[in-house]
């Protein structure tokens, strides 16, 4: 039986209170968390700790597991050997085990406070498989924990706790700046949202979308779509409605190659590959004719389709930046841009109910950001 536990404090406290033996092996370890474990337990339980320093343990935490020997049947160690990360609890009570394993350090915040997620489970087989592990890999690599330890840990503690809290307090302050900054695009773009709802909602639009919808089937003629082979190029770069596209060399490169562009927008057109795929194949693959770029190409995309594909500009995408959040991780080609941006887009088209990419685009330049 597995169980998932979202605070462990709860499933432990519950665990420990009939416990013979615990198991503690623990990156991080406080005295709150450590006074936690042992107001919850029996006094006759045997203690199992193994605590690593990586991370700042508390020395009072030590010092308090340390002075317990003599009253309590206590097995503490220290792994200074290799960082020490894990967050693991087996208790084992009247023959019984349970172990939990998950990202609860044992302290206040990783049993009670923090968001944490735990695994609990009653299997005896990995119940002994963790005890082994604890028995046989933590304990022969750990040294004992002894007062001469926690006097020469305790100042690089303390130098620690200072340098933590100059850290602790830059993250909270950047926290607050970004929450700021959240909480502004919120607001902006519920505002965009709110404009483009009420722009779908007028005669006009009705209007625009038929007026799309004529160039789009204006554009599919020029190209002689979907087989482009009867080019009529004069009327195509005449259209400047869903982008204005300077006829001067590419023109000439397609009229040279017109085989070649007829197999390059068949390919652009064929939704079985990947839009990244097609697009940063079109740019720079076999098929690619010089010039003919990104908003060329993005325009026969909304003319195949355009439900699904968006007119690429870069003014209208920095539009889309701040109130949707469209950010671009480093190192992305310009397809996996452009597949990002169609993603963010269909949420736009579902929340405020637009019929297609063609006719947002020309919602979105009206926006007041």
């Amino acid at each position: 039986m597995t169980t998932i536990s979202h605070k462990l404090s709860s499933d432990l406290k519950s665990a420990l209170k009939n416990a013979d033996e615990i198991w503690v092996a623990v990156g991080l370890l406080n005295f709150a968390g450590l006074e936690f474990v042992l107001q919850a337990l029996p006094t006759t339980c045997k203690l199992n700790f193994v605590i690593g320093i990586d991370l700042p343990t508390d020395p009072k935490a030590l010092s308090k597991l340390l002075s317990l020997k003599g009253k309590r049947t206590v097995n503490a160690k220290i792994l200074t050997e290799d960082f020490f990360h894990p967050k693991v609890y087996i208790i084992k009570s009247s023959g019984q085990m349970i172990a939990y394993v998950g990202s609860a350090n044992c302290t206040n915040g990783g049993l009670t406070d923090n968001i944490e997620m735990s695994l609990g489970t009653k299997d005896s087989n990995i119940c002994k498989q963790l005890v082994d592990w604890f028995d046989k890999t933590l304990l022969p690599t750990a040294q004992p924990l002894t007062f001469d330890f926690i006097k020469d840990y305790k100042p690089k503690y303390d130098n620690r706790l200072k340098r933590r809290k100059k850290e602790k307090d830059e993250i909270e302050d950047l926290k607050e700046k970004e929450q700021i900054k959240l909480q502004a695009n919120l607001r902006l773009r519920n505002k965009v949202i709110s404009q483009l709802k009420r722009f779908r909602k007028t005669k006009e639009y009705l209007e625009i979308k038929r007026h799309r919808q004529n160039i789009v089937r204006e554009l599919r003629e020029c190209l002689d779509y979907p087989n482009f082979n009867k080019l009529d190029l004069k009327t195509f770069f005449s259209i400047k409605d869903l982008g204005t596209i300077v006829a001067i060399k590419v023109k000439s490169r397609i009229q040279e190659n017109p085989k070649q562009f007829a197999e390059l927008m068949k390919f652009i057109c064929n939704d079985s590959i990947p839009i990244k795929t097609r697009i940063d194949e079109a740019l720079d693959g076999k098929l690619s004719i010089e010039n003919v770029g990104k908003g060329f190409i993005s325009k026969v995309l909304v003319a195949h389709n355009p439900k699904k594909y968006y007119l690429h500009n870069d003014l209208f995408v920095e539009r889309l930046q701040k109130p949707f959040g469209l950010e671009y991780p480093k190192g992305l080609s310009f397809g996996e841009k452009y597949e990002l941006t169609v993603e963010i887009l269909k949420e736009v088209m579902t929340e405020t109910n637009f019929d297609d990419f063609a006719t947002l685009d020309r919602y979105i330049w009206n926006i007041e950001a």
